[in-house]
């Protein structure tokens, strides 16, 4: 075991010598291998924590110096927009704002829902599945409240088993627009990846 080559590994990446060690040994007393192999390591941990793509993780892993914590905790406050708009074009700040509820998010791997925003003329792509499904019935506190209809202007919950229902009729939906095609299929893998730890998804409109 090279020893100055560990002390210089952990010099540069400030970890634990048991960690170090076996960078070393796994790639052969190679320190600028090690760092490599650390760095892409917690990349490919914060693509999978945050459910985000290399691109992001990478931005906010270098931001914060390293800080996988810091950077997990920072792309999951994001709002991310779905939207058909190109990617220069301006978002409409008009819409709804969808999050994922539960009442024990310690289920998921993260500490937060991992909230989108859809604004208006894009949101009425899908809105008549949404207001498909009522009147709907859900809890409130210790009671049971009935909603009569979609409300565009606040709140609306779907619980778990009403949401899917709504995925796979929006699945259903038909278009010849490419643009509108890649933004269902979106919604669609969003409201999918939420559903395994939802007990409910949230729409607040902002009209």
């Amino acid at each position: 075991m090279d020893v100055e080559k560990v002390k210089i590994l952990r010099q540069k990446l400030s970890i634990p010598l048991n960690a170090a060690i076996k960078l070393i040994k796994e790639n052969n007393g190679d320190v600028s291998a090690c760092e490599k192999e650390f760095h892409n390591s917690n990349i490919m941990a914060i693509c999978r924590l945050a459910e985000c793509d290399e691109v992001v993780a990478n931005k906010f892993y270098y931001i914060f110096k390293y800080d996988v914590q810091k950077a997990i905790k920072k792309i999951d406050e994001r709002l991310v927009c779905i939207t058909t708009n190109e990617p220069n074009e301006t978002v409409d700040k008009i819409g709804f704002i969808l999050w994922a509820e539960n009442e024990s998010l310690n289920k998921y791997i993260t500490s937060k829902a991992g909230s989108i925003f859809i604004q208006t003329k894009d949101f009425n792509y899908v809105i008549n599945e949404f207001k498909s499904v009522f009147p709907l019935k859900r809890p409130y506190k210790d009671v049971e409240i009935i909603d009569e209809s979609f409300d565009i202007y606040g709140y609306n919950g779907f619980d778990n088993k009403t949401c899917r229902g709504i995925v796979n009729n929006i699945a259903r939906i038909k278009t010849d627009d490419l643009k509108v095609e890649k933004f269902l299929r979106d919604l669609i893998k969003w409201f999918n990846v939420k559903l395994r730890f939802a007990d409910s998804i949230a729409v607040f409109g902002n009209l």
